[in-house]
């Protein structure tokens, strides 16, 4: 399970340990997007923090409608208790977790400033 806040913009928020090579583990802040099919989006920065190995490249268009290419990079990431494969697209700079992550678990959001967000894992049937 985990736990976050909606901050003063109305954003639901997390804060996710994300692995890196070589021991290079950050604590990062991410605004859930569940207007992102990907898994998460890392602004430049944090990828050399964690000492990424680009994997390749990945054609989007975004919400203005453009497209272009941008870098993948496989991670991992501390997720409901264990560790996840990833991939991480290298754009933008605010961290986004994006509901390819968040499938399999449920979300809830107290929409309003300091509610809880509530992240917690499916059980599967069958």
């Amino acid at each position: 399970m985990h736990y976050g806040i909606v901050n003063e913009y109305l954003e639901a928020t997390v804060s996710l340990n994300v692995l890196g090579a070589g021991g290079a583990n950050l604590i990062i802040d991410f605004v859930i997007d569940t207007g992102c099919t990907e898994e998460m989006i890392l602004p430049p920065g944090f990828i050399d923090q964690l000492h990424r190995i680009r994997s390749s490249d990945i054609l989007l268009t975004v919400a203005d409608g453009t497209t272009d290419a941008y870098a993948r990079y496989k991670i991992s990431v501390e997720w409901h208790g264990q560790p996840r494969e990833a991939i991480a697209i290298s754009m933008g700079t605010e961290p986004l977790v994006g509901m390819r992550l968040l499938r399999g678990s449920n979300l809830s959001v107290d929409a309003d400033p300091g509610g809880r967000v509530t992240i917690t894992e499916l059980t599967r049937q069958g």
